[in-house]
C-alpha cells in the first residue's frame, strides 16, 4: 500500500511553490508559511481574502475562512471542484502531489501537462469515462458495514448498489456505474482515521497496481438505478455523497436521488439529467456548511443553481431550522427530517 503520509512529510517547498505558480496562484512568504488567497473555495482570486496558509513544517494547508485544515490532496480536490474542472484522482491529484515530494515510493511518470492550468479546459472537454472489467470487484468481500447500517442504510440498498468491503485496505468499496450500467470507477470509503485526515473519506481504489479512478464531474452516482423514478416523478435530489443516495433507497418514496461525489453541480451533470429523465425540478441537497445567521454558503448554493434556471426549476435545501448538524447531509436524520427540509427548500428565481 502507498504510504501517503510519507509523500506529505517529504513535500519539497520549492516544488509546492512551482505548483502554485503553475496554477496562477499568487502567494507571499514568511518564516512559517506561504500565504495566499482562499482559492480553495473562491474561483476569482480577486474576490478571495488572503487567509489560506501553507505551513512549511506541517506540510499542511489551512483556510481560515471556510475550509479549515487540508492536506495537499484535499486542497487540490477543493481547487478543481470550485472551478468545475473535471479531474482524475490518480492523474490530477496523486501524481501531482507525488511530483512535489521527495518520496520515492512510486514512479509516477508525471508530466507537467497535468500542472498547466491553461490546459484544463481542453482536458475537460476531451476526457471521457473509462470502462473497467466488473471482475475486479471479485477481490472484495460481500459485507454489511456496521458504520453504514447505523447510518440509515439498509442491507437491501447495500445489495442493490453492489457495495463491498476491502479487508486489506479497510475500506467500504463503492462501484460507480454510468447510465448504461458500465463500471466506470471504484471508490473506497476510508475507515482508517489517518487516511481520512490526509485526503478525506472517499478516494479511488487501487487493485494490483491499477487505480480505478474516473472524472467524477462527468457522471452522477445512482443515476443508472434511479433515472426512471426521476422521470416519473419529475424531480431529482442532487446530493454530495454516495451514502445519501443509499439512505434515500430506504425511504418510503421512490428513490429520486443522485450524487455528484463532490461539492459542485455542473452543466455536464445537468445535461445527463435532462437527456435521460428530464426532471421539472432539480433540488440541490448539499451538506450543511454554516449556521442560520450566516449567508456565505447560502449565496454559494444560490449562485450554483442560478446558472441553470433556464433549463429546469432549480432549488436547494438550506437548513434554517437547525434540524441537522454542521456537515450533515439532509438525508442523515431520516426520511421525516429530509421531507421537512425539502418543504422549506429555496426556489431560485
Amino acid at each position: 500500500m502507498i504510504d501517503y503520509q510519507e509523500i506529505v512529510n517529504k513535500l519539497e517547498l520549492d516544488k509546492v511553490k512551482q505548483l502554485l505558480t503553475s496554477f496562477n496562484i499568487p502567494f507571499k512568504e514568511n518564516d512559517v508559511a506561504l500565504i495566499m488567497p482562499t482559492v480553495c473555495h473562491n474561483d476569482d482570486v480577486n474576490e478571495a481574502s488572503w487567509k489560506l496558509y501553507y505551513y512549511k513544517d506541517k506540510h499542511f494547508f489551512y483556510c481560515y475562512t471556510e475550509d479549515g485544515g487540508m492536506s495537499i490532496f484535499k486542497f487540490l480536490q477543493h481547487y478543481y471542484e470550485t472551478r468545475q474542472i473535471s479531474y482524475d484522482w490518480y492523474n490530477d491529484i496523486l501524481q501531482v502531489v507525488q511530483n512535489c515530494s521527495a518520496s520515492s515510493i512510486m514512479d509516477t511518470g508525471f508530466s507537467t501537462y497535468h500542472a498547466q492550468r491553461e490546459n484544463y479546459k481542453v482536458t475537460k472537454q476531451l476526457r471521457e469515462l473509462p470502462q473497467y472489467d466488473d471482475h475486479v470487484l471479485d477481490c472484495f468481500v460481500h459485507a454489511y458495514p456496521s458504520e453504514w447500517l447505523s447510518d440509515g442504510i439498509s442491507r437491501e440498498a447495500i445489495d442493490k448498489y453492489n457495495i463491498k468491503y476491502s479487508i486489506s485496505q479497510n475500506k467500504i468499496i463503492i462501484p460507480h456505474y454510468d447510465i448504461s450500467g458500465r463500471l466506470v470507477g471504484v471508490r473506497g470509503r476510508a475507515l482508517n482515521d489517518n487516511e481520512i485526515e490526509l485526503f478525506g473519506k472517499y478516494a479511488p481504489v487501487q487493485v494490483e497496481g491499477q487505480w480505478y479512478s474516473h472524472p467524477l464531474s462527468l457522471n452522477l452516482y445512482g443515476l443508472n438505478f434511479n433515472w426512471q423514478n426521476i422521470k416519473q416523478s419529475g424531480i431529482v435530489y442532487v446530493f454530495e455523497s454516495e451514502k445519501s443516495v443509499l439512505q434515500c433507497d430506504s425511504f418510503s418514496q421512490p428513490n429520486c436521488a443522485v450524487a455528484v461525489c463532490g461539492s459542485s453541480f455542473n452543466k455536464f451533470q445537468l445535461a445527463l439529467l435532462l437527456k435521460h429523465c428530464a426532471p421539472r425540478e432539480v433540488v440541490i441537497c448539499f451538506d450543511r456548511e454554516e449556521l442560520p445567521y450566516e449567508r456565505k454558503y447560502y449565496n454559494k448554493l444560490y449562485k450554483m443553481g442560478k446558472k441553470y434556471i433556464n433549463y429546469a426549476q432549480i432549488s436547494f435545501v438550506y437548513d434554517q431550522s437547525e434540524f441537522t448538524n454542521l456537515k450533515d447531509s439532509p438525508s442523515d436524520h431520516g426520511e421525516e427530517i429530509f421531507y421537512k427540509l425539502l418543504s422549506k427548500r429555496i426556489i431560485i428565481k
